[in-house]
Formats: C-alpha cells, structure tokens, sequence
C-alpha cells in the first residue's frame, strides 16, 4: 500500500521552481523589499508597570491638594512630556501602587486610577520573507502568542515525511536527525523539498535575517524519513516512524501525508502515539471531497483542512465535520532543499500551522489532552464552521492563553 504526498496534486500550479543559481522566488531589492522595520506594536502585560507610579485622571474641575496626597503616600511628578498643560492626567510617586489605585478610585474627585502599565515591542520576527510572502502566522493571531511564547529548545516537532534538508540555513541549527525508515539508516535527507516545506512552517529557524519564520520558533525538529524522493512509503514504514518518534518522545507529531483507506495497523500507531502523550497532527487531504481521509480521521489525531488569505476554505481541502480545525495551506512560503524558499499549496502545509502551535502549547507544560482542547476550543469561527470543519481557523494567541 502506497501513501501519497498531499501536496502532489496542487504543487504543479503553486510551487515556483528552483533555479540552480537562486532562491525559489527573487529575494527583494532594496526598492522593493518588504517594510517589516521591526514596526512597534505595543501591548500591555497585565501586572507589568513602572514600579511605584500611578496614573490619575482627575474630573474636570476637580483635583487632590497635596496634604490628602500625602495621607495616600503619593506625589505628584514633574511630567516634562510635549503635552497640554491642561490635561487632568497626572503621574504620581507612590508606596504602594495596588492601594493608591484602590483609594484614588474611590474618591469621588477622581475620574480613574490605574499603573503605570509598561508597555512593550510585539515581537514581530526580521526573517526576509516574513512580511509580504508569509501570511500564516499572521492570520493565525501567532506574532500576539510569541510574546507568551516561542517553543522550547528541549521539545520536538517530529515531521515524518520525506525527510528534510538538515543542511538547509533556516534549519541547520535546530534539526535533529532521526531515522530514515527508507534506506534505514541516520541520515534522512530530503530528496524531495515535501518535508523540507512542512518543516520550515512547523518551526523554521525564526529573526535571523534570513528566511521564513516557523510557527514555533525555538521547538526543535525532528526529521523522520518515511517517504520516498517520490512522495510515497508504505504502511509500515509510516506505522513504525510514528511508534519511533512518540518512543523517542516527541511532544507533537506532523503527518502530512495519508490515504483514502482505513487500516488498523496505521490507527493502532496513532493510538499508540496518543497513548504515549504526542499530539498527533495530521492533513486532511487534496480530493476536495467530504469522505474521511486516514490517518486525520482517527479519533486520536487532529484532523487540519486548509484555508486561504482570506480564511475561505481551500478547493482542494476534503471538507467534513470530521476535519477538526483549519489553517492556512494555499500559497504557503517555506523553506525548500539546496537553501531555497519556495511556495506550495495543499493541506500538507495546513497540517504543520497547527503542529507549530501544538509545539508552543507543549512548551506551557501541557498535556495532548490539553493541547488539544486549546487549539480546537479557540479555533475562531468562519464560513463553513459546522459543516466543512468542526471548529474553525486555529488562534494561536487565543490557544497559549486558554
């Protein structure tokens, strides 16, 4: 029995080819580069604020004179700031920030009271493709989520495919080599670019001026060979990879691959990964049709459509209550061997958006219960929740705070 490689169906509309001497799509001049300049998006952290400083605005016409300022401990700050003279907002210096907030905002001159929040950069990657190539973290809320968290170093995402390019610059440095269940060795390279795609979006090497940037950013891969340089691998091939990589203790697993059948041997492996405490993450398929596609249908993997920019499902995407969330997988920029990018579409590059969550969820200490019941129960409504999936398109910044 041969499994074949989800993107085969749509990589010949989608994927720009490598020239032998470049990357897969012209890297920017500088007249055209993507604006990305580390753009200041500020956000409070609730409980962060400039030691001892309150922020009171009083009613208009209204004020504290300073003797009932210093029965609460506080005084008031020379602010220099280019702002009215006029404004009824004023710093002051106090002991204790929670218990002047608490008084002020009972007094009744007072309109509010509150910390002075400390504020900080969104952290927003330089890799050179992430603005205008990239749009999957974007879309997925996941720049909001890395302020919370970027992954975790000791965790893998084990990518069982047909290999990746351990070479490659954007993942030199956090690919660790697994076993090569096609020529049976420890060397599994990826004669391909099937893996190597799936791998850069699931965790790509991320700010380091070059690039993609992956889902999560500091989780190691863990590459798996199960397919071979044509995008195929047999039952048990597949079955033993994912025994392997939940034996090796792979918090996610990525299968980005399957087939229209149903067998045992490929369920018990996933329940077996299950079982061992691995989420397993697998595509939905590319027949555009609403029979169930193995192994996303089982009970014990999450089951991942593909959507596009604009959050519509994917033509290609099987459909069904049984997919379980959605992501992005139409025109996906990744990482491709011989150090080049390329674009790719089909569930195959859904499947790892929500690996990569998966991974930044591992990294909080959760279980796969818990992973689980994270990505599907924030996942955000769109067209077709209900019917062509069960949950919607996953919010990362929504999944590592639930």
């Amino acid at each position: 029995m041969k499994f074949k490689k989800l993107a085969t169906l749509s990589l010949a509309a989608t994927i720009a080819l490598l020239p032998t001497t470049g990357p897969a799509f012209a890297a920017p001049s500088l007249d055209e580069a993507p604006k990305n300049e580390n753009k200041v998006n500020v956000q409070a952290e609730q409980g962060k604020y400039v030691k001892g400083e309150v922020v009171v605005k009083f009613k208009e016409g209204k004020t504290l004179p300073a003797n009932k300022l210093n029965k609460l401990g506080a005084k008031e700050l020379d602010d220099n700031q280019a702002v009215l003279k006029d404004t009824k907002v004023k710093v002051l210096k106090v002991g204790n920030v929670e218990a002047v907030v608490k008084a002020l905002n009972n007094n009744p001159n007072v309109e509010y009271a509150e910390p002075n929040y400390l504020f900080e950069a969104t952290y927003t990657p330089n890799d050179t493709y992430y603005n205008g190539y990239q749009y999957g973290p974007q879309n997925t809320s996941t720049e909001a989520a890395w302020d919370i968290t970027r992954g975790s170093s000791s965790q893998e995402i084990a990518i069982i495919d047909s290999g990746v390019d351990y070479n490659h610059p954007d993942l030199d440095g956090k690919t660790i080599r697994g076993y090569d269940f096609v020529d049976n060795d420890y060397y599994p390279m990826d004669l391909s670019s099937h893996g190597t795609h799936v791998a850069g979006t699931a965790a790509a090497e991320t700010n380091n001026s070059q690039g993609v940037a992956g889902m999560a950013p500091n989780t190691s891969i863990l590459a798996v060979r199960a397919l071979d340089a044509n995008g195929s691998g047999s039952l048990n091939d597949i079955a033993d990879a994912i025994r392997y990589s939940a034996d090796v203790g792979a918090e996610v697993i990525n299968l980005s691959l399957g087939c229209n059948c149903d067998t045992q041997t490929l369920e018990d492996a996933v329940d077996y990964a299950w079982n061992s405490g691995s989420v397993v993450i697998a595509a939905a398929g590319n027949d555009g049709v609403s029979t169930t596609f193995e192994p996303a249908s089982y009970a014990n993997a999450i089951a991942v459509g593909a959507v596009d920019s604009n959050n519509n499902k994917a033509s290609f995407s099987n459909y069904g209550t049984w997919v379980d969330v959605t992501a992005p997988g139409v025109s996906i920029a990744s990482t491709v061997p011989n150090n080049g990018y390329a674009y790719k579409s089909g569930t195959s590059m859904a499947s790892p958006h929500v690996a990569g969550l998966a991974g930044l969820l591992a990294s909080q200490g959760r279980t796969n219960d818990e992973i689980r019941a994270a990505i599907e129960q924030t996942a955000d409504p769109i067209s077709g929740t209900g019917y062509y999936f069960e949950h919607g398109v996953i919010n990362s910044y929504d999944a590592v705070r639930y």
